[in-house]
């Protein structure tokens, strides 16, 4: 599947659209398995990367952090690439009584702003907390405020409110008057911290798990997530959206 077209946010965030030949049948939380063709040996695995965006032109965001983020950073227009997608579970629905408010934390936005774009457009729009460390790490923060209530967060206050994008979720359900579904996505600790406040409250909460695998259809078993019930649930198959009650959050971090 070529590239389509590379925006770059930055040196660190890039959103990479692709040229399907058919239509991506994909649901917000779903996502892909990506690799150049051209890569040769190394890296030799695929990224797993949520998606952005299905349909004919899917899309990913990506945060360079390793050696294939790196390729993926700098691919060029016309690059042809393997993807597998779309793969896992994605979100389930908002019930009608409740109220979605979406979590999110640095690159965990982009499947979060695929919901909050079929949530509005379903006329439900979401109310959104977006955390960083400072104000250049809120990638897609302009598309995110176009369907949805945003709200924004950083660590060293460079940005909106001061702290960490917890600090406002209590405060959020209690206006909600606990009548919310939660869902998240972003570093395991800001989603310990998310799951264990919904708990507190009884509010449902869904997590989109972000761990390393291999293949991305349950075959090499290199995602797996300790089960508060006992045993594993692995993340390509059984997830990445999954109950965040279901996880054990302290293995996680």
């Amino acid at each position: 599947m070529p590239l389509l077209r590379r925006d770059s946010m930055g040196p660190s965030y890039h959103v990479l659209t692709f040229e399907a030949p058919d239509a991506i049948d994909a649901s917000p939380g779903h996502f892909v398995m990506v690799r150049g063709a051209t890569w040769g040996d190394a890296p030799l695995l695929p990224r797993p990367m949520s998606l952005l965006e299905g349909g004919l032109r899917p899309s990913i965001l990506v945060k360079v952090v390793g050696e294939g983020t790196r390729r993926l950073a700098h691919a060029s227009t016309g690059e042809p690439f393997d993807l597998l997608l779309p793969l896992g579970r994605p979100f389930a629905a908002c019930p009608d009584d409740r109220t979605p408010v979406l979590v999110a934390g640095g690159v965990g936005v982009a499947p979060l702003l695929f919901l909050s774009r079929q949530l509005t457009a379903a006329g439900k729009r979401p109310i959104v907390l977006y955390g960083g460390r400072t104000a250049h790490d809120l990638p897609l923060d302009d598309e995110l405020a176009e369907v949805a209530d945003v709200r924004i967060f950083t660590e060293d206050g460079s940005r909106g409110r001061a702290g960490r994008v917890t600090v406002g979720l209590e405060e959020a359900l209690g206006l909600l008057e606990r009548r919310a579904k939660v869902y998240t996505c972003g570093p395991d600790r800001m989603m310990a911290a998310v799951a264990a406040i919904a708990a507190s409250l009884d509010v449902p909460c869904e997590a989109s798990l972000e761990t390393p695998m291999g293949c991305g259809f349950g075959v090499c078993l290199g995602c797996p997530v300790e089960r508060t019930q006992g045993g594993y649930l692995y993340a390509c198959v059984d997830g990445p959206c999954v109950d965040a009650r279901s996880v054990v959050w302290e293995k996680q971090q």
